[in-house]
C-alpha cells in the first residue's frame, strides 16, 4: 500500500488524527480513519557544478493538459529464463513492476505435421539440392514429395474444440509454454501490479496458406538457405515468408468434409479458424486470456525466420476483417483486441508510406492505417494501432526532433517526399490508442558512442522511451526482450549476472516501475533549457504523479519543479536518480512553496514519483458483510484495526480477510467483522 489516506466516505482528512464514522447497522459501526505519513529515504547529496543551468517545470493536469492512457510497459519472452528461473519473474514483476507480457502466436503443431520439423533440412544436414531451405509455392506443392517424406497439412474443420488437438501447448520449454507459465504468475499478481495484459503477435501462420510472393532470400550465411531461394521455404521448423491467399478461393487441399464441414474450403478460411483454435487452446490449457493480438508481426518483410509478406494493404484488410468474423463466433475470443498493422516505425516518409512501386509496393504504416480506415469492417475489427519503434532520428542529437514520431501520430497536410500523397492522416485521427510493441538496438553501456552524442547507448534507450510517450502519445511501450540467455546485448535489457544493474534495465526502470497501467500522459512543459526534456504521469485513482526528466547534455542541470494541480497532498517526491556508472540512486526531494528542487546530472534520468495520501473506502454488501477498497499504489502499508481510537492498532490477521482482486482500480478485500464496533486504517508497515 502506499503513503496517506482518506476516510472510508472518500473525503480526504485534514491531518492524521481525522476519523470519520459510517453506521451500517444498528448492530454495529465501521469507521475508517484517515492517517497520512510521509516516507523519508536517506538524503542524496549531490554536488553541482558552477555555472549549471536552471529551468522550471510546469506541469498541466487540466482536461486540456490530459493526454493518452497508459496501458503498461513489458517486453516479449526468448528463451526459457521466464518460466525456469526466480530472479527472472522477481526482476519482471517485482522490480520492474512489468504490466504486460508479448508471446509470439506462430502454431506449433504436434505430428504427424510437424514430423521432421515440417520436412525441413537441420544444421550441418542440407536437402539433397544442397540448399538448407525446402521450397513450395502453394498447399498443393506444400505436400511434394522431399528427401523420401512428405509433409502433411492439418485441415481446420467447423469444430473449434477439434482443431484445437492439432496443436502442441505444453511441450517443455517451447515458447508455448514459457509464455504460458509466464503469463499465469503475472495474472496471480495483477492486485500489485495493477493490471496485466497479456498480448500476442503472430510471426507466421501456417506454412500451407501462404504463396510464393515473387521475393527470394539473398543474406547468405552459414547452415542458412542459399541465396536466391524463393518464398515461402521451410528452414529448421521456420515458416519463413511467402505471402497470405486471401483469394477465398476453395481448394482441394482444405476439404474440411470428412472434419463436419461442406468440402473444399479457402485458405483465408483456414487461417482464421487455425488463430480462434490456438488461441482458445492456449487460453484453456494456461487459464490466461488474451488482451489483444496481431495478425501479422512486421507484414512488410519476408524473413528466413517464422515470417508472412502483406505487399498490399488491401492483402491486410482481408485478413483482418476473416479473424475479427471467427473470433466474434465464440464468448470467450469475441472480447479479445485486434491491434495492427505492427509495421516497422519508417525511416524516412517513404516508409511510413510505400516502398517500390508497380509489382514492387509494399505499402507502410500510415498508408495500412487508411486502408483500414476507409473500410467499415476492418475499421471496427481494429480495435486500436501499433508499430515498432526503431526510428533514431530524435536521438541522434541533443533536442533533436522525432519526425516519424511526429508523422505516425499527425501524418502530413504537404507531400513530405516526391511521389508520396500529401493530405495523409495520422492514427490520432482515427479516434483509436496506439501501442509501441517492439524494439531493441543499443549498446548495453550507458553512454555510447563514447565520443560524440551517446544516441545509441542504454541512456538513449529512455530518451527513446520518453519520446514514444510523449510525441508519439503510445498507449503502451514494450521492448525486444527482457533477457535471452546470454550475456546482455543490443537486443535485451539484462542478463543473470547484471540484474538489476544493467543500464539498459536501469533505464527501462525509470519508467516501468512508476508509472503505472491507467496513468494519463499529462503536458510538462521545460522553460529555460531544450535539452531538459519532461515526460509527467497522473493516475487518478492511486493519486500519483510521476515525472521523468531527461538531460541531454553532459552538463548538469537544477530544475525546479512546479507540483501540479492534481493529485492535491504531495509533499515531497520520491527521488530516483542514474547517470553513467551511478545507477538508481533513492532519495527525497521537499517541496517548499508548491515548488521542488532537482538535480539532473548530465546525461542523466530523474524519475519523481508522488503520492497524495491514500483513500480507504468502506461498504457493506448485502450479505452483511465489509468490504474494503484501497489503491493499489498503496505499497508498504499495511491494513490495521482497533475497538476505539484510543486503543492500540494491530494488523488485521490473515484470517480475517480475503483479498479479492482489483475492481474499479481498487484493491478489493472482504474483513471478517463482529457485531462490536470497529476501526480500520493504512499504516506503514514497520520494519
Amino acid at each position: 500500500m502506499a503513503s496517506g489516506a482518506t476516510t472510508a466516505s472518500g473525503a480526504t482528512t485534514a491531518g492524521s488524527n481525522c476519523a470519520a464514522k459510517i453506521t451500517v447497522s444498528r448492530a454495529f459501526k465501521i469507521t475508517a480513519l484517515a492517517f497520512a505519513l510521509l516516507i523519508f529515504w536517506s538524503h542524496w547529496n549531490s554536488t553541482l557544478r558552477l555555472g549549471a543551468q536552471t529551468v522550471s517545470i510546469s506541469i498541466d493536469t487540466s482536461p486540456a493538459g490530459r493526454q493518452q492512457v497508459i496501458d503498461g510497459f513489458g517486453t516479449c519472452l526468448s528463451g526459457t529464463e521466464a518460466s525456469q528461473t526466480t530472479w527472472w519473474t522477481n526482476l519482471y514483476y517485482g522490480d520492474l513492476q512489468a504490466s504486460l507480457l508479448r508471446m509470439d502466436l506462430t502454431p506449433n503443431f504436434k505430428s504427424p505435421y510437424s514430423n521432421n520439423n515440417y520436412n525441413s533440412p537441420g544444421y550441418g544436414n542440407p536437402g539433397p539440392d544442397g540448399n538448407y531451405a525446402r521450397t513450395y509455392t502453394n498447399a498443393a506443392t506444400y505436400t511434394n514429395l522431399f528427401n523420401g517424406s512428405q509433409a502433411q497439412i492439418a485441415v481446420m474443420g467447423p469444430n473449434i474444440d477439434s482443431n484445437i488437438a492439432y496443436f502442441n501447448f505444453t511441450a517443455s520449454g517451447s515458447g508455448q509454454q514459457v509464455a504460458g507459465l509466464t503469463a499465469q504468475l503475472g495474472k496471480s499478481l495483477v492486485t500489485n501490479l495493477g493490471d496485466f495484459k497479456l498480448f500476442a503477435s503472430l510471426w507466421s501462420p501456417m506454412p500451407w496458406v501462404k504463396l510464393t510472393d515473387g521475393n527470394t532470400y539473398q543474406s547468405g550465411g552459414a547452415d542458412l538457405p542459399t541465396n536466391g531461394t524463393p518464398f515461402p521455404f521451410i528452414w529448421l521448423g521456420n515458416f519463413a515468408g511467402g505471402s497470405l491467399d486471401i483469394s477465398g478461393t476453395p481448394q482441394p487441399q482444405f476439404d474440411d468434409s470428412a472434419l463436419g464441414g461442406t468440402g473444399p474450403t479457402s485458405a483465408l478460411t483456414q487461417f482464421a479458424r487455425s488463430i480462434a483454435a490456438y488461441l482458445r487452446g492456449f487460453q484453456n490449457t494456461y487459464g490466461v486470456s488474451f488482451y489483444a493480438i496481431s495478425i501479422q508481426n512486421e507484414l512488410d518483410f519476408d524473413e528466413y525466420y517464422n515470417s508472412c509478406f502483406y505487399p498490399l494493404a488491401t492483402n491486410y484488410v482481408a485478413a483482418l476483417i476473416a479473424v475479427r468474423a471467427e473470433l466474434n463466433q465464440y464468448p470467450d475470443l469475441a472480447n479479445i483486441k485486434i491491434m495492427g498493422p505492427e509495421d516497422v516505425l519508417g525511416g524516412d516518409a517513404y516508409g511510413m508510406w510505400q516502398y517500390g512501386s508497380g509489382s514492387t509496393t509494399a505499402a507502410k504504416n500510415l498508408q495500412f492505417l487508411q486502408a483500414v480506415g476507409a473500410n467499415p469492417a476492418a475499421s471496427n475489427a481494429e480495435a486500436y494501432f501499433c508499430i515498432h519503434g526503431y526510428d533514431s532520428d530524435g536521438v541522434s542529437a541533443a533536442a533533436a526532433t522525432p519526425t516519424q514520431w511526429l508523422w505516425w501520430v499527425n501524418g502530413w497536410s504537404a507531400s513530405p517526399d516526391p511521389g508520396i500523397p500529401a493530405n495523409v492522416a495520422g492514427f490520432s485521427n482515427y479516434g483509436k490508442k496506439s501501442w509501441m510493441t517492439e524494439t531493441s538496438g543499443e549498446n548495453p553501456a550507458w553512454l555510447y558512442p563514447t565520443n560524440g552524442f551517446p544516441g545509441s547507448g542504454a541512456w538513449s534507450l529512455a530518451l527513446r522511451i520518453q519520446q514514444a510517450l510523449t510525441s508519439g502519445r503510445e498507449s503502451a511501450w514494450a521492448y525486444w526482450q527482457m533477457t535471452d540467455g546470454s550475456p546482455v546485448g543490443s537486443e535485451t535489457l539484462t542478463d543473470s549476472s547484471s540484474l538489476q544493474n544493467s543500464p539498459k534495465y536501469v533505464a527501462a526502470k525509470h519508467f516501468f516501475k512508476y508509472i503505472r497501467p491507467n496513468s494519463i500522459c499529462v503536458n510538462a512543459t521545460v522553460s529555460g533549457d531544450s535539452t531538459l526534456t519532461a515526460a509527467a504521469f497522473l493516475h487518478v485513482t492511486n493519486g500519483t504523479m510521476t515525472v521523468v526528466l531527461i538531460n541531454q547534455t553532459n552538463t548538469p542541470v537544477q530544475a525546479l519543479v512546479n507540483s501540479p494541480a492534481q493529485p492535491v497532498g504531495i509533499t515531497s517526491w520520491q527521488t530516483f536518480t542514474s547517470s553513467n556508472g551511478s545507477y538508481w540512486q533513492t532519495s527525497t526531494t521537499g517541496i517548499t512553496n508548491g515548488q521542488a528542487t532537482v538535480n539532473v546530472p548530465g546525461y542523466g534520468i530523474v524519475t519523481l514519483y508522488g503520492m497524495a495520501p491514500p483513500r480507504l473506502a468502506a461498504s457493506l454488501t448485502p450479505g452483511r458483510q465489509l468490504n474494503l477498497a484501497w489503491p493499489p499504489s498503496a505499497n508498504g502499508f499495511q491494513l490495521q484495526s482497533a475497538p476505539n481510537l484510543d486503543s492500540p492498532w494491530t494488523p488485521v490477521a490473515a484470517g480475517q480477510i480475503t483479498v479479492n482482486g482489483l475492481s474499479n482500480g481498487l484493491v478489493n478485500a472482504t474483513v471478517v467483522v463482529t457485531n462490536a464496533p470497529m476501526f480500520f486504517r493504512l499504516a506503514l508497515a514497520q520494519p
